[in-house]
């Protein structure tokens, strides 16, 4: 946990000179990030299902006679290595989406650290992707446009950062004033 608290000053250390959204639109999407983030799960889900029936048609080809006419049993070997890859990380991703609804519609800081730790995660999922492609092109095809990705996302994420970061509110505990 220091070390995320450690990345997370570090990055807004980063982002401290950029341009920033307007206050109310950065109150708005710290308000609703929620139900964006509910999307963001349902739709990472039904990818993660996409990429289980995927799974499965590379695994039933692996035992067809004819895989020998059209790919050879090492490249559909390394579909369902690819594939079984990009589902753990759909699977990981949805479910920590899905377990920060609740503190983020509260506003609590732990809704944002599970985005921060899901953004991070499709850092990792985004390298690892490109590198098993095995191919040049399509490795700086997907670190040039992952990056793209990675800036866009982490920049709206870091904005709505003051949202969360000094309210920690739960159903029935009150703060203390001093």
């Amino acid at each position: 946990m220091e070390l995320l608290v450690k990345l997370e000053r570090t990055i807004l250390g980063w982002l401290k000179d950029v341009p920033h959204l307007p206050i109310g639109a950065r109150k708005w999407l710290g308000e609703n990030v929620w139900w964006i983030v509910v999307i963001g799960a349902v739709l990472t889900g039904l990818s993660a299902l996409v990429l289980l029936s995927a799974l499965f048609t590379n695994l039933s080809t692996l035992g067809s006679p004819i895989i020998s006419y059209y790919a050879s049993a090492t490249f559909v070997g390394w579909l369902v290595v690819t594939t079984a890859v990009s589902l753990a990380f759909a699977v990981l991703e949805a479910l920590l989406m899905a377990f920060a609804v609740t503190p983020l519609k509260e506003r609590q800081k732990k809704g944002w650290v599970l985005l921060f730790v899901v953004w991070l995660l499709g850092i990792v999922s985004v390298v690892v992707s490109a590198i098993l492609t095995l191919n040049p092109l399509s490795f700086l095809g997907n670190i040039i446009f992952g990056a793209v990705w990675v800036a866009i996302s982490g920049y709206f994420l870091f904005e709505v950062h003051g949202q969360f970061a000094h309210v920690e509110r739960s159903k029935g505990v009150k703060g203390k004033k001093a």
